[in-house]
């Protein structure tokens, strides 16, 4: 079975090329095929045991011609793409995409990420609209994958076929911990402070601003709390948020508690700042569906999370409702966060649910899905 992958990867650092990493690893702990990534611009183009690497498009050309040609070289069984907005566009270049694989006899799985509001605006024509790009997407793809139930019901309900539709969890890695205190003095915070940790890309819609609101409140009850948010802006026009992050947290007097990483965290250096944290804090204000690879990260390495209510931690609040809060309920963050860093016993109960969270969602279970997915896929016709 020939499986063919379509995403950024290394050097990208982007979201899509650790997924595609861990998704090729944990396909390969059941076959052990070598696999192929069609890539964007600016990876590697590399040969290893597990995969060969050929970059082959641009996110910002008509790059559909391209990708066809690679596809056509290698014999394709399957084609898995990790698909969202910023990467492949919204707008007709990816629904063309798929109808030129499909008369290639290349099935597809389309891992969508997130699924936008229905009126929210694309590019894609006639509509302009996602509701618009998501049914032409479905009509063209074998398989589109999403992370969570209510994703896929949000596609159903604007008319994308449900028989096309598999809900298949993101994975949880699990992540070396290393000595909390030894970690807290190596990223220049106290040895002995309660560590408070934000993780991720930096811009509004993170809910960072609230959180340094929480905090202020966090520290009159647990004065050794300290808070690192570690992360970094894509873009440079969030710069200027970042700087009136850094003056809030001055006029709240706060700043002597907080630090800011301001830098794109490296991978050897993940499970440091996860290692040295006792919380890690998800305030996001998002109100389309999706999953947070953050929290698969905590939850490989099994530290203690507090997320938003909403649609982005519908699986949270499954398996652990009382780690989730409504999105602006300050009170309520201040007090699960003291209780988070003060009550051990809630704590250890707590984080039993995330390691069994985390176990539930390894990347080798994820893999065996992905594997029987596309077996299933080869005994099916490909519509021409």
């Amino acid at each position: 079975m020939k499986i063919c992958h379509l995403s950024t990867f290394w050097p990208n650092r982007f979201g899509h090329t650790h997924y595609t990493d861990n998704l090729i690893r944990g396909m390969r702990a059941h076959q052990a095929e070598r696999h192929l990534v069609l890539a964007e611009s600016g990876s590697e183009r590399r040969e290893t045991e597990s995969y060969t690497c050929v970059p082959c498009f641009s996110r910002h050309l008509d790059y559909v011609d391209g990708i066809v040609v690679e596809a056509r070289k290698t014999r394709l069984d399957v084609m898995v793409i990790q698909y969202s907005n910023d990467l492949f566009g919204d707008d007709n270049r990816f629904p063309r995409l798929l109808a030129a694989l499909r008369g290639e006899g290349i099935r597809t799985v389309v891992n969508t990420h997130s699924v936008y509001r229905q009126a929210a605006r694309t590019g894609f024509r006639p509509g302009r609209d996602s509701a618009s790009f998501d049914r032409a997407m479905g009509a063209e793809a074998t398989r589109i994958q999403v992370h969570a139930p209510r994703m896929r019901d949000d596609l159903t309900g604007r008319g994308v076929a449900g028989a096309k539709i598999v809900v298949i969890p993101h994975g949880s890695r699990a992540m070396e911990e290393r000595d909390p205190v030894k970690s807290r003095l190596l990223l220049g915070l106290p040895g002995d402070a309660k560590v408070v940790l934000f993780f991720g890309f930096l811009w509004i819609g993170k809910g960072i601003a609230f959180l340094l609101d929480v905090f202020r409140g966090v520290l009159k009850a647990v004065p050794e709390a300290f808070l690192l948010v570690a992360g970094h802006t894509r873009r440079t026009r969030w710069a200027s948020y970042v700087t009136y992050l850094k003056a809030r947290a001055a006029v709240l007097g706060i700043s002597r508690r907080t630090r800011f990483w301001g830098a794109y965290v490296e991978e050897d250096m993940v499970p440091t700042v996860y290692s040295a944290a006792d919380l890690v804090a998800m305030p996001y204000r998002q109100d389309y569906s999706s999953v947070s690879g953050v929290v698969h990260q905590t939850a490989g390495i099994g530290k203690l999370m507090l997320c938003s209510r909403g649609p982005k931690f519908d699986e949270v609040e499954a398996f652990a409702p009382e780690l989730v809060l409504a999105h602006d309920d300050r009170r309520g963050w201040t007090s699960a966060t003291v209780r988070a860093l003060s009550d051990p016993a809630w704590g250890d109960a707590a984080r039993q649910k995330i390691v069994r969270f985390g176990e539930d969602t390894r990347w080798d279970r994820v893999g065996r899905t992905y594997v029987d997915l596309c077996a299933q896929l080869l005994t099916e016709a490909v519509p021409c």
